[in-house]
């Protein structure tokens, strides 16, 4: 076991450089490729049936890790793989980058491989059940510079609900209305060259509350992936202390059931 595993995170993604296709999809609309790299993980794509499936980005570029959500792929039994080409043909000269592996269930995953630089697809194959993809990232893993500093909970949970309540003060009954997951994220002695020089690309997409998908420990927890981002209004503060930076964040993530 690693004791020294940092976050990671992934929001870069070769999907948004070109026009995403599919072997095939389902006729209804709702199911569109596209519906892929709009980072709402509620739309999908659903294939037209089940046999061997490709997502081409028809894009060129880095990528060293795959992550996806709201999918069926446990269910489907799937085998998923990334492969590339440097051509982009896709005739017979293409190569493995991702050895095929069945999700271990239906949730957020991160998968990384070997760096490449590349025309990329995922190829999925599937014996009798039709797959579904919600979001799905192909792309340049970012790695924080520290491990969370304190006592950090990837756990929480907030729960949202309505308790009435008789005359007497007796409880009635409640209502769950939903529940939150908020990532509480501190990191300290951050050096002002980390944040200057690599931080600050991902600060340009998480300032527009554009989703991440986060994993604080792939290393020891592959499983403890969270797709989210900064609650409206949040506010970055990075003081020294005197000569390192520390800065606090907060992710809204969804919570999969």
């Amino acid at each position: 076991m690693s004791l020294n595993a940092k976050p990671k995170h992934l929001r870069d993604n070769r999907f948004l450089d070109g026009t995403p296709t599919a072997t095939d999809t389902d006729s209804d609309s709702q199911y569109d490729v596209l519906n892929i790299k709009d980072w709402r993980y509620y739309t999908l794509w659903k294939a037209g049936g089940s046999g061997t499936k490709y997502l081409y980005p028809n894009a060129t570029g880095n990528f060293d890790s795959l992550f996806l959500m709201n999918h069926n792929l446990n269910t489907a039994n799937a085998t998923v793989s990334v492969e590339y080409s440097a051509t982009g043909a896709w005739a017979g000269e293409e190569l493995e980058a991702l050895a095929g592996f069945t999700p271990p269930d239906d949730y957020a995953i991160i998968k990384t491989m070997t760096p490449r630089d590349a025309y990329s697809r995922i190829k999925i194959v599937t014996a009798a059940v039709t797959p579904y993809i919600g979001i799905a990232l192909l792309g340049e893993i970012f790695t924080w510079e520290k491990y969370p500093h304190g006592n950090f909970d990837p756990n929480t949970e907030k729960i949202k609900a309505e308790t009435n309540k008789s005359m007497a003060g007796y409880p009635l009954g409640t209502i769950v209305d939903y529940y939150e997951h908020p990532l509480n994220i501190s990191f300290r002695r951050l050096t002002p060259s980390w944040v200057t020089n690599t931080f600050a690309a991902e600060w340009t997409h998480m300032r527009q509350l554009l989703p991440i998908a986060f994993a604080p420990d792939i290393t020891n927890h592959p499983t403890e992936v969270y797709y989210g981002s900064l609650p409206p209004k949040f506010t970055k503060s990075m003081p020294y202390d005197p000569v390192r930076r520390s800065l606090k964040l907060t992710l809204d993530t969804i919570v999969e059931e």
